[in-house]
């Protein structure tokens, strides 16, 4: 925990000396309509048929093939066609009754952990309510005519978080197909109550949708005008912390905060997706989870554990140029991958046994850096990006007594281009990604590892609304 404290501190740190959100601000964007014209409703959309191939060749030692060479969410197969993210939606503000009030509303269709993990044993996609939400702007800019005065917003319901800054981007600018693994697998959370193993097999697997960085709960948030090209914003939330379409479990509830400001290079506005600017950022996650460490087949007063998460970085976007990077840290009900880490022809998610390591001293680190040329503004960039993620590199001893060292190191290069046929509504993504896995204290563990294929992917986004 000691090595925990220092990373917040120098987080906090390093936060407050770069104080100041890339190609628009985010947090403000997904909680709220424009200050003036906002519409009545727009409804809205967008689908992402992706093609993914991983090399499975090389088998694990034992003959069977390692999940990481699988593709999610079903696990079945290596390679293939899938309608990875179909949403549907409609926000707006209530002109008739009260402008100042906006609400935001967004199902999902495609087949993912969202709709996938919902029902892991049903066999087939389920339609998902992903955000339900509303936001109270009467005191934003402190009640004044001027919206960047500094004041408050209030959003109520179920909606993204700002977290990670990858999970907190709305789909039509995210650059990548895939998330970092840091984000993927310590940040979008996955619900599991038991590790294979325990005495009431109910609990054992996942248990319900994949969170999409997303919670149900209330959120107060500002975004302010410091200067002519300096923007502020901050958020500051609690949540259930038992992710989408379900009541809280265990009476906490997470602490969401985040603070960033960003310099506008045509000075602060609001702007568009693809917005100009430099920004800073930090923000954490705390809270506790529900899991049956003993495996005696109950959850009770004994079994909440800490889950926390926190992160700082910046984002840089003015064509020709693109770089971004964030350093995420964590502690406690850190997700620790499947056991077995095996998935066989004809096997599904619902065959899959994930683990969980609870325990307060369990940590993880990792980061990732991006960086873009654009060819041809607005048409064509090349990209690349590396990210690391350091899993169980601090972990409790007797947690894992009799278990092999847990450590894990993931690395991943990831090159690729993007092509639009319209800056924000149309867009291809072709990725290579070059990944590798070491287990350094863990032979066995380690000559799986080495089985890990490179993997390459092609998206195709299309967003539609009722404007055209």
């Amino acid at each position: 925990m000691n090595g925990t404290h220092v990373r917040i501190a120098l987080a906090t740190a390093l936060a407050l000396v770069t104080a100041p959100a890339g190609a628009a601000n985010w947090l403000v964007l997904n909680s709220a309509e424009a200050p003036e014209g906002a519409p009545t409703m727009s409804v809205f959309g967008f689908i992402q048929p992706t093609y993914r191939d991983i090399d499975d060749s090389d088998k694990a030692p034992n003959g069977q093939r390692p999940i990481f060479n699988t593709l999610s969410p079903d696990r079945s197969s290596s390679s293939g066609f899938n309608l990875s993210q179909a949403r549907v939606g409609v926000r707006g503000a209530l002109n008739n009754t009260d402008e100042d009030i906006h609400y935001f509303f967004l199902t999902e269709w495609g087949n993912n952990g969202i709709t996938r993990l919902a029902d892991p044993d049903g066999g087939s996609p389920s339609p998902q309510l992903t955000d339900a939400s509303m936001t109270f702007r009467h005191f934003a800019g402190g009640g004044s005519d001027d919206i960047w005065e500094p004041g408050v917003s209030l959003r109520i319901g179920q909606f993204q978080w700002p977290l990670v800054d990858e999970g907190l981007r709305a789909i039509p600018a995210y650059d990548y197909i895939s998330f970092s693994e840091v984000s993927r697998q310590q940040v979008l959370e996955r619900y599991v109550r038991q590790n294979p193993g325990g005495n009431d097999e109910s609990l054992t697997g996942f248990d319900g949708s994949i969170s999409s960085y997303r919670d149900i709960g209330a959120m107060a948030f500002d975004e302010f005008r410091i200067s002519e090209h300096w923007e502020g914003t901050w958020a500051a939330g609690l949540g259930n912390g038992n992710g989408i379409n379900r009541s809280d479990n265990d009476d906490n509830r997470d602490l969401y905060m985040r603070a960033q400001a960003a310099y506008v290079f045509d000075g602060v506005h609001r702007g568009n997706p693809r917005r100009e600017d430099i920004k800073f950022f930090a923000w954490g996650q705390q809270g506790e989870r529900v899991f049956d460490a003993g495996g005696d087949g109950t959850i009770d007063q004994g079994d909440e554990f800490e889950r926390n998460r926190y992160g700082l970085g910046f984002h840089y976007y003015r064509q020709p140029w693109r770089f971004s990077g964030e350093y995420v840290f964590g502690n406690g009900m850190v997700y620790n991958g499947t056991n077995p880490p095996f998935a066989n022809p004809g096997e599904d998610i619902g065959d899959v046994t994930p683990r969980m390591a609870p325990g307060e001293d369990n940590e993880f680190d990792g980061w990732y850096l991006d960086a873009a040329w654009f060819v041809k503004p607005n048409k064509l960039a090349l990209q690349a990006r590396y990210d690391v993620l350091n899993r169980l590199n601090e972990f409790d001893a007797d947690e894992f007594a009799n278990q092999g060292h847990p450590e894990r190191r993931f690395s991943t290069l990831t090159l690729g281009l993007q092509y639009w046929n319209h800056p924000i509504k149309s867009q291809w993504t072709l990725s290579y990604r070059i990944r590798d896995l070491e287990a350094p204290h863990n032979a066995a563990a380690d000559a799986v590892g080495r089985t890990m294929g490179n993997e390459i992917l092609l998206q195709y986004f299309h967003l539609f609304n009722t404007g055209g």
